[in-house]
C-alpha cells in the first residue's frame, strides 16, 4: 500500500481525477492518471441516504442528463445515473457511471495515495468510515475549504487536507490552521509570492500544494517558492511522464496532454482519426492545440501538420496557425495577446503563407513574410504545413501545393510548446481536419 511517507519530495495530484485529460470524477480518469500521478483528487457529496459518491456540484445538471440535487438521489437511482462528457467535456465522449467513494478506494485506494473532498461537511464521517474500514487512513486524506472542519476530520481518525483560495489566503493566518490539524495547507497558485511563502513557513506535515495548475511555468513558480504538491488538471503534461498518447480514457482519442480547447465542445479524434477544428465563433474562441508531445520540442527541427478541409477557396476555413512558443506563460483562449516568445506560420484558404515573430515582452508579432495568394488548396486533400527551423532561418512550405518561403531571423531560439489553432474569420465556416502533428 502506498503510503504519505513514500510521497517523493516533489508529487504531482490529478484534480478532480485529471480533469484535463480525461473527463472529471470517474474512474475512467482515475485510472488514466495513475500511471503519471501520485495522488489522485476526488470531490464527493452524499446522496439521500449518507453515501458519498464522486460529484463536484451540489447538483447533477452539468455533468449527467439528469438534473437535480444529488442529496435527492437514492442509492439505487444513482447506481443507473450515467455521466454525459458528449456535452461537457469532448464530443465524441461515451456516457459514464458515476462512482460512489466505495467503488473508488476498492478498486484504487493504496494504489496512489488518494485525497477526497468532502464538499457536503456532512459527509466527513461516512467518508472516514470507509476510510478507515479499508486500513487507508495512512493513504487517504479528507479534503475541505474549511478550517473548521479539519478538527473534525482529524478527531474521525483521518488527515486533513486544506485548500484556500487567493482572496481567503489574504486573512488566513497559516500557522493556526497547521496547530489545528491540517497536514496539507493547498494553496492557490494565482496567490502573491508573499502568502505562498507565509504557507510554505508554517511547515504542514505533508507540505504545501498548490492548485489548480495547467503549465509547466505555474509548476515551476510553485516549486521555486517551496510548495511540495502540485495540483493539475494536466499530471500527464504537467508532470512531463507522460508519452505521447493517441487515445483518451474513454478511447475517443486527441493528440497531447495539456492542449488548451476552445468552447464546450473539444475536438477529438473522428472515424477516420483527424480532429476537426470548427469554426472559431468570435475574436476570443480560438482551438490551441498543444501537439502530441508533452515535454517541450526542440529549439531546431522540422514541425508538420498534416491536414484537410471539405471546402477550398476564398471561403470556408480561413487561416490555419502553428505556433511554436515558449512555455513562459499560462495559455489563454484568445488571439488578442501575445502570451510567448516564438513564431507562428500560417496558410490560408489562397495559398498564401505568412510568418510572424512573436516577442512577449513588447507585446508585438512581427510579420516576417506575407506571400502573395498561391495555389487554391484542394478540398478533401491531406497537405502539410512544414516549418524547418535552423540556427538562422525559418523556412515554411505546403509541398503538395508547391508553396515554399523563407526567412532570416534567429531572435528565438528556446524548447518549443507547440500550438496548433484558426483564427476567426465572420465568413469562415467550414472544418479544418488535422490529421497528424510531428515535432522533432
Amino acid at each position: 500500500m502506498t503510503t504519505f511517507d513514500e510521497l517523493p519530495t516533489v508529487f504531482y495530484s490529478a484534480h478532480r481525477g485529471g480533469a484535463g485529460e480525461s473527463p472529471e470524477n470517474s474512474l475512467e480518469a482515475l485510472r488514466a492518471s495513475a500511471p503519471w500521478a501520485d495522488v489522485l483528487d476526488i470531490d464527493t457529496q452524499v446522496l439521500a441516504d449518507g453515501t458519498p459518491v464522486l460529484m463536484h456540484d451540489a447538483t447533477v445538471d452539468r455533468t449527467t442528463a439528469r438534473s437535480g440535487p444529488v442529496a435527492s438521489f437514492g442509492l439505487a437511482q444513482w447506481l443507473q445515473l450515467r455521466a454525459d462528457p458528449a456535452t461537457w467535456f469532448a464530443a465524441a465522449s461515451p456516457a459514464l457511471t458515476v462512482p460512489t467513494v466505495a467503488q473508488v478506494l476498492d478498486e484504487l485506494g493504496g494504489v496512489r495515495v488518494m485525497t477526497v473532498e468532502a464538499k457536503d461537511p456532512a459527509g466527513v464521517q461516512a467518508l472516514s468510515a470507509l476510510i478507515r474500514d479499508r486500513g487507508l487512513a495512512d493513504s487517504v486524506l479528507i479534503n475541505t475549504n474549511d478550517p473548521g472542519v479539519v478538527p473534525v476530520i482529524r478527531a474521525a481518525g483521518c488527515r486533513a487536507h486544506l485548500w484556500r483560495s487567493a482572496a481567503q489566503m489574504a486573512g488566513d493566518d497559516f500557522g493556526v490552521f497547521v496547530a489545528a490539524g491540517a497536514d496539507v495547507l493547498d494553496i492557490d497558485i494565482a496567490a502573491s509570492d508573499a502568502l505562498i511563502a507565509a504557507a510554505v513557513a508554517a511547515a504542514p506535515p505533508l507540505g504545501v500544494w498548490a492548485h489548480t495548475l495547467t503549465r509547466r511555468v505555474q509548476r515551476d513558480r510553485a516549486l521555486a517558492l517551496g510548495c511540495r504538491g502540485i495540483v493539475t488538471d494536466y499530471p500527464g503534461y504537467v508532470s512531463g511522464r507522460a508519452p505521447k498518447r493517441a487515445t483518451t480514457s474513454t478511447g475517443t482519442g486527441f493528440w497531447g496532454l495539456g492542449w488548451v480547447p476552445s468552447g464546450k465542445a473539444r475536438p477529438v479524434l473522428d472515424s477516420s482519426g483527424r480532429i476537426p477544428l470548427p469554426a472559431p465563433t468570435s475574436t476570443t474562441d480560438t482551438q490551441v492545440l498543444l501537439a502530441g508531445e508533452v515535454s517541450a520540442a526542440a529549439a531546431n527541427g522540422t514541425f508538420e501538420v498534416r491536414f484537410s478541409v471539405p471546402t477550398a477557396g476564398a471561403s470556408g476555413w480561413s487561416l490555419l496557425s502553428l505556433h511554436l512558443g515558449r512555455d513562459d506563460a499560462p495559455t489563454k483562449l484568445s488571439s488578442a495577446e501575445i502570451l510567448h516568445d516564438g513564431y507562428t506560420v500560417q496558410v490560408s484558404n489562397s495559398g498564401s503563407l505568412r510568418v510572424y515573430r512573436d516577442d512577449a515582452a513588447a507585446g508585438t508579432s512581427t510579420q516576417l513574410a506575407n506571400t502573395a495568394a498561391g495555389t487554391t488548396l484542394a478540398a478533401g486533400t491531406i497537405c502539410t504545413l512544414r516549418c524547418v527551423v535552423t540556427a538562422t532561418q525559418l523556412t515554411v512550405s505546403v509541398p503538395e501545393a508547391g508553396l515554399s518561403t523563407a526567412v532570416t531571423d534567429k531572435t528565438h531560439r528556446v524548447p518549443w510548446s507547440v500550438f496548433i489553432g484558426r483564427n476567426f474569420n465572420a465568413t469562415a465556416t467550414g472544418l479544418i481536419h488535422i490529421h497528424s502533428i510531428t515535432t522533432p
